[in-house]
């Protein structure tokens, strides 16, 4: 089958598209047959080395969507790796019903639907009414951000965008309000920051006493540097890191159970991820260079 593989630690031209044996399934593992996969940041740091994955020679990607081997039926599939393929093994509690989704589009929902899911609703615990501020909104995560809030029952979901297309995409994906980083940011309950940096800061004294910030990325290649104790205690805002990555390694069966319930937004068509472009496997290095270079928005998918 076909693949793209990450050769060494690098960036995006480290990858080679290769012919590599095809994957079998076992009593744990099935395979699918990839129509698409996501495109994700984290696959950009796991090539560089900066993320935890495989030793190189090693196939990046972590969703996909396709048709089940044995069964034939359409799944979406959440994976530690080797998304980037014709053919990917994946673990059977992970696979979830995509049935009547466009799976030429449906490898860029999973990851970003379930991040946003699981971070609002349970690191978060997002409670109707309240008001969400979400960085980089025009993002995969940050426009699927968007539209779970809505779909959630927030009262009003704000964005922070970096330029003018970036923020007029967003009022067009859930949000009430757009705003620039160097503007004054109104108050919010709810904070999802996947930039990191100055942007973390600002975001943060602008959340409301008893409000949380959802620490989910530092896309600005600075974490965020937290303010000092006395602060901390005066604002009585809660910083709370989260990593979907971690929680499904660490917590499988959790995730298996609590995943239809955010994948049923998409179904539902009360969320669809954004979707800007799909591209071959011979353009995986070209797709992660336009993502770190912050030149794209939405998600980017491959077809094998």
């Amino acid at each position: 089958m076909r693949a793209v593989v990450a050769t060494a630690h690098g960036g995006p031209e480290v990858l080679e598209v290769r012919d590599e044996p095809e994957p079998r399934p076992d009593d744990r593992m099935a395979t699918v047959r990839v129509a698409s996969a996501g495109v994700n940041f984290s696959d950009l740091l796991a090539i560089s080395g900066r993320y935890p994955g495989p030793t190189p020679p090693f196939v990046p990607g972590i969703e996909v969507a396709g048709h089940e081997s044995e069964s034939g039926r359409p799944v979406l599939a959440l994976v530690p790796s080797a998304g980037y393929a014709e053919i990917v093994r994946a673990d059977r509690r992970l696979l979830f019903d995509a049935e009547g989704m466009d799976l030429a589009q449906a490898g860029g929902y999973p990851l970003v639907t379930l991040a946003a899911y699981f971070g609002l609703v349970h690191a978060a615990r997002l409670a109707r009414g309240e008001t969400v501020l979400v960085l980089a909104a025009a993002g995969g995560l940050g426009s699927a951000a968007l539209q779970v809030a809505r779909a959630l029952g927030a009262g009003r979901v704000l964005a922070v965008a970096s330029t003018e297309e970036k923020r007029a995409l967003a009022l067009t994906h859930g949000a009430d309000a757009a705003y620039a980083y160097d503007e004054p940011l109104p108050a919010a309950d709810v904070v999802v920051d996947g930039v990191g940096g100055d942007a973390f800061l600002n975001a943060y004294r602008a959340t409301r006493p008893l409000g949380r910030v959802l620490l989910v990325g530092a896309s600005s290649g600075t974490p965020p540097a937290f303010p000092g104790f006395q602060e901390l205690r005066e604002r009585a805002v809660a910083l709370v890191p989260f990593s979907f990555k971690a929680l499904r390694e660490r917590s499988p069966e959790f995730v298996a159970r609590e995943a239809p319930r955010g994948l049923d937004l998409v179904r539902r068509g009360e969320v669809r991820p954004l979707v800007a472009a799909t591209e071959p496997l011979e353009a995986a290095g070209e797709a992660l260079r336009r993502l770190g270079g912050r030149a794209s928005v939405g998600k980017l998918v491959l077809r094998p």
